[in-house]
């Protein structure tokens, strides 16, 4: 292949995409990038019709047609006769939203997408065209004020996208603030957030700072958006249009200049359907959105993937047997839990390299029982040799040593833990149970 014919072919991506007509007859252009049809005035279709609901469903060019999909809308989306929650449309079709029809019809020839060189961004890599998409979009926004919405299952590394525009963007110097919507208490939410007086509720010793206030000319990442508390929710809507906060049992604002960047699982259309988002607070968030695909649907990705995270463990040279043993054994994987799942995988895999059989625990390491079990029940589990004993003995120092050091190095936070790790963290306190770790 010619070097002109494989840069077109890194430049481009080819989907159909194609025109979806409205009720009063105007045509919308159909591409890669999700247009929404509801009733909220975010919505790119907006219908002035009460059976749809403020975000209905969504249209987007992929290679096979429209895809169709509905955003947990209250009276459903129709393709025909057939009700859907996702559906390809390859041929002229009718939508039917609430009371409102739609023309789908997609084009009968592939249109070219670009999508750029670069093949990572940031700590991101990846080669495939939705990747390299990303990345591209990324660089056009790092360096602008604009908020962004990562979208993607849990592992796909939304708060690496987060941390790749922050150190990409203008405010690199500033600091980069994270904030777990999940795991924030109900009564504690507000002055997480804002921050508190002294004395302003039972614990209160000191005055603090909230998160907002310690983003301040820098950039703050609420991560499980979707988990924020909804009685919060205008809080945050107000403190980011007028960009100032108030600290819970204070009387007097602040000025803050922030950039936000949110992450979610969650399906936020169905959320605000259902009255547990506010709509207003998505589009002031939502200013940007991109969607992380899953591991399984960028497989051509994996081999840079075990490439670099074998250098960013020390083991560079290790990737070669990695990968190897990932294509051989994993071949029909698929990924559940993402990037996150291969990166734990090749931690461990790089460093039992050099005697690959040992690697074929590596997706079972949780259920291996503790080093030093008696000769019983060994004998029970089918007669373990010297050389598996040997094996558990090595997995189970490594894992010792891994956990023993980090957390000594996050001083026991198990959050930061599980940043640091790659992990859930469940996960993390799995093994810290099960190696007796403590809080230093």
């Amino acid at each position: 292949m010619s070097e002109s014919s494989t840069r077109a072919r890194i430049l481009h991506w080819f989907v159909r995409g194609g025109v979806v007509t409205t009720p009063d007859g105007a045509d919308v252009e159909v591409d890669v990038d999700p247009t929404v049809v509801g009733r909220d005035e975010g919505a790119r279709i907006r219908l002035a019709d009460a059976e749809v609901s403020s975000l209905h469903c969504e249209l987007r060019a992929v290679n096979e047609g429209i895809l169709v999909r509905d955003l947990g809308s209250t009276n459903g989306t129709f393709v025909g006769s057939l009700r859907v929650r996702e559906a390809v449309v390859t041929a002229r079709s009718e939508i039917t939203v609430g009371g409102s029809k739609l023309v789908v019809t997609p084009t009968t020839a592939k249109q070219r997408v670009d999508v750029g060189f670069a093949d990572r961004f940031g700590e991101l890599v990846g080669t495939s065209p939705r990747m390299r998409r990303l990345f591209g979009v990324l660089e056009k926004v790092a360096r602008t004020p604009l908020s962004i919405l990562v979208l993607g299952e849990t592992g796909t590394g939304k708060e690496v996208v987060a941390r790749s525009v922050h150190q990409a963007s203008d405010r690199k110097d500033g600091p980069f603030v994270v904030v777990d919507c999940g795991s924030i208490p109900g009564s504690l939410a507000e002055s997480l957030l804002f921050g508190h007086e002294k004395g302003a509720f039972t614990g209160a010793t000191e005055r603090k700072k909230g998160a907002l206030a310690e983003a301040h000319g820098g950039t703050l990442f609420l991560d499980e958006l979707g988990e924020l508390p909804i009685d919060l929710q205008p809080k945050l809507l107000r403190a980011l249009a007028e960009r100032q906060v108030k600290r819970v049992g204070s009387s007097t604002f602040e000025p803050i200049d922030v950039r936000l960047l949110a992450a979610t699982r969650r399906d936020l259309g169905t959320e605000m359907n259902a009255g547990r988002f506010r709509s207003d607070l998505f589009f002031r968030i939502a200013q940007v959105r991109v969607e992380l695909p899953a591991l399984r649907e960028r497989l051509t990705d994996l081999p840079l993937l075990v490439e670099e995270t074998c250098k960013r463990v020390g083991h560079a040279a290790a990737a070669p047997v990695v990968l190897d043993w990932i294509e051989s054994r994993l071949g029909s994987h698929d990924w559940p839990g993402n990037v996150r799942e291969l990166v734990n995988v090749v931690q461990v895999a790089a460093t039992l390299a050099d005697t690959p059989d040992a690697i074929d625990d590596v997706l079972t390491l949780a259920r291996e029982p503790m080093p030093g079990a008696s000769a019983a029940s060994a004998g029970a589990s089918g007669g373990q040799t010297a050389f598996t004993e040997a094996k558990k003995g090595a997995i189970a120092a490594f894992e010792r040593e891994y956990f023993t050091h980090l957390s000594k190095g996050t001083k026991g936070n198990v959050s930061e833990m599980a940043r640091q790790s790659g992990m859930e963290r469940h996960h993390v306190r799995a093994y810290l149970r099960k190696y007796g770790i403590e809080k230093p």
